[in-house]
């Protein structure tokens, strides 16, 4: 067998079956100890954020979020370490997030939030995150990752 045909025979999913990960990028918006979250069309609730797009970098990628969902530009100020969500989406193949967070500062509060993609917006009193209806990958990220946020 020769190198070619080898390495096709090693990629074949009955033989080494594959995990997709969808790569996307969410900002922290932290204002008077309180964090920005947004309510999407299903009507939960999560921070700022969105799939990274070819080409983007994670920087790119939810800086054009923040401007699509909230109608404001946006400067990241501090990257945090990457969170994984495995298996978050119950199809026939398994499908994880790989979520690169980012601390960011909106250049204005006056937010004009896109209704085909924002339902709700809200700034949430870290005690009072539970109250809101969150996705279990989603509710995880922040109950793990919240301290560190609010300490940066």
């Amino acid at each position: 067998m020769g190198d070619l045909e080898a390495a096709r025979k090693a990629r074949d999913p009955k033989i080494l079956p594959k995990h997709w990960v969808m790569m996307a990028a969410s900002g922290i918006a932290i204002e008077g100890g309180t964090v920005l979250l947004l309510r999407d069309l299903h009507g939960f609730w999560a921070g700022i954020g969105g799939f990274i797009e070819a080409g983007e970098t994670p920087d790119e990628a939810i800086v054009r979020e923040v401007r699509e969902e909230l109608g404001v530009d946006s400067t990241v100020v501090q990257h945090y370490r990457p969170f994984i969500a495995w298996n978050v989406a119950q199809l026939d193949d398994p499908v994880s997030f790989l979520l690169f967070p980012h601390r960011i500062k909106l250049s204005s509060l006056d937010l004009r939030p896109d209704p085909t993609e924002v339902t709700d917006l809200a700034w949430a009193a870290p005690e009072k995150l539970g109250e809101y209806e969150m996705l279990p990958h989603v509710k995880a990220l922040f109950q793990a990752r919240l301290p560190e946020w609010l300490a940066g």
